[in-house]
């Protein structure tokens, strides 16, 4: 799960750790806030690895197979299919963000996350206050199902 939305990259950030993650096939997708000088590349000797960078992020999911941004304070370098499904997830939840999972682990000991979705232990709250809290806390919810198991699961 993402700590927060996708953000250009640091201007601080070094050089060498955009170097460690280009690799063939293709640029490495460089998301840039937009600057009022020109940038400079320079043709590196470390033969295949090149990078297309930008402001804008969906010139870069259209033409790069890997795009690094920033994810918290952190360089992320992801495949440009998982960028386009977490900004879909974003829109389709109206969400600026998705929530971490930390922060539903506090909420929630026990909670476990899957393929399919989270998994709440119910032991001493109601389904419903569960929900509630997840309202209250400003977590949207798209969809819920109680699921019934044994004490030892």
């Amino acid at each position: 799960m993402f700590l927060g939305p996708p953000l250009p990259l640091s201007p601080d950030l070094p050089l060498s750790e955009l170097l460690a993650n280009a690799h063939p096939p293709g640029p490495l997708g460089v998301w840039v806030r937009p600057c009022g000088s020109a940038l400079r590349f320079y043709q590196l000797s470390s033969p295949g690895r090149s990078f297309l960078a930008s402001s804008d992020l969906g010139f870069l999911l259209t033409r790069c197979n890997h795009v690094a941004l920033r994810e918290g304070e952190g360089l992320a370098v992801l495949q440009a299919e998982r960028v386009i499904y977490w900004r879909a997830l974003q829109v389709a939840t109206a969400t600026p963000y998705l929530p971490g999972l930390a922060r539903l682990q506090a909420l929630f000991p026990g909670l476990v996350a899957t393929a399919s979705g989270l998994l709440i232990p119910v032991r001493k709250d109601s389904p419903e206050e569960v929900l509630a809290l997840c309202i209250k806390e400003g977590f949207r919810v798209s969809g819920s199902r109680i699921v019934y198991s044994a004490k030892s699961q």
